[in-house]
This record gives C-alpha cells, sequence and structure tokens, in this order.
C-alpha cells in the first residue's frame, strides 16, 4: 500500500464536513492509496511547517503533499513570506527524501482575496515548478466566478460535493504522480 502525507490548512482537512469528506479522503477511497490527513483548521504556512518539522512520519512514507497560503493572506502576511515559507517546504521534503506534491491555492468568491491568491499561485509554480508536482484542483471547483459561487459554502471552503468532485479529479493524477515516482 502507497502512503501520502497530507499537511494543510482547513482545505486539506475537509472543513466545515471533517476529514473524512475532504478532497483527501475521496482520493484514498477511489485509489486505496492512504492519505493521512494532516489539515488544521486556520493554519498558515509557517504553522504547517512547524508541525511538518516537530513531527516525524512514518518511516514507510515517502510522499507529501503541501496545501497553504489562503490563511497567510488572510491574516495579512506578505506573499514573499508565503513564498520563503514554500521554499522551506521544498528544503524539507529534500533533506528527508519525499517527494513532494504542491497543491496550488484555490481561487476564492472574493475579488480582492483572489488577486493575491493568484499572485500567490504565480509564486508558488514559479518556486516549486520542476523540484515538486503541482496539483491544481480549480478545474474541479470552477474557473469561472459563477461556478465558483456553486462550488463553496462560505467562498473559500468546498461544498461537500465539491470536495468529492476535487477528490475525483485529483485521484488519477496522484496515481500517476506515485506511478512516475515509483519508475524514476
Amino acid at each position: 500500500m502507497k502512503y501520502v502525507a497530507c499537511y494543510g490548512d482547513s482545505l486539506v482537512q475537509g472543513f466545515p464536513f471533517g476529514s473524512r469528506y475532504s478532497w483527501t479522503a475521496q482520493v484514498e477511497k477511489l485509489t486505496q492509496i492512504k492519505m493521512l490527513n494532516y489539515g488544521v483548521c486556520g493554519d498558515c504556512c509557517d504553522d504547517i511547517i512547524y508541525r511538518m518539522r516537530q513531527y516525524a512520519l512514518p518511516e514507510y512514507v515517502h510522499h507529501v503533499i503541501f496545501l497553504g497560503g489562503a490563511n497567510d493572506i488572510l491574516q495579512g502576511r506578505r506573499i514573499e513570506d508565503i513564498s520563503r515559507d514554500y521554499k522551506r517546504v521544498l528544503e524539507w521534503c529534500e533533506e528527508k527524501q519525499y517527494s513532494l506534491c504542491v497543491v496550488l491555492p484555490f481561487i476564492s468568491t472574493e475579488q480582492a482575496l483572489n488577486r493575491q491568491l493568484l499572485n500567490l499561485r504565480q509564486e508558488a509554480e514559479h518556486i516549486c515548478g520542476g523540484k515538486a508536482f503541482l496539483l491544481d484542483l480549480q478545474p474541479a471547483i470552477g474557473m469561472d466566478a459563477g461556478a465558483r459561487f456553486k462550488a463553496y459554502v462560505d467562498g473559500i471552503h468546498p461544498k461537500s460535493q465539491t470536495y468529492e468532485a476535487m477528490g475525483s479529479y485529483a485521484a488519477p493524477l496522484i496515481w500517476k504522480w506515485l506511478k512516475n515516482e515509483k519508475e524514476a
């Protein structure tokens, strides 16, 4: 069995429904990949990194998913500071010899927030491209404002059916990532 440690905020945890309804649970259901959900509501990237460094993963875990940044922006952290956190995640995974998947931040229904989220997405692609597998779940959520409005409970957190769609979209991509890593 393959295992993936999934670190992040409420968007990994599955808020407001809980981890059993998260997109990572749907991936696990469809692929039989054990998705270890370490998502914590409200965490900023530096909080997530602290948890990553603080607690040792089981020795059979060789793959890590990281999703963070929206809370940082909501807390007023600068993109430059969040970018440094993305670099720290890359360094930690390299040091521990973990294969890394970075999930790009999701676009919300809030225009002002979206400007910063789009900048962060570009920054994450720039920093992590070629060094980590980049996973963009936005197509499963919706690309246009109308689709995003229908996809979210509160403008940021997905509805349960959206989490399910995200997991269904992510499952073959994560499977391929793990398969390609094994062959490399």
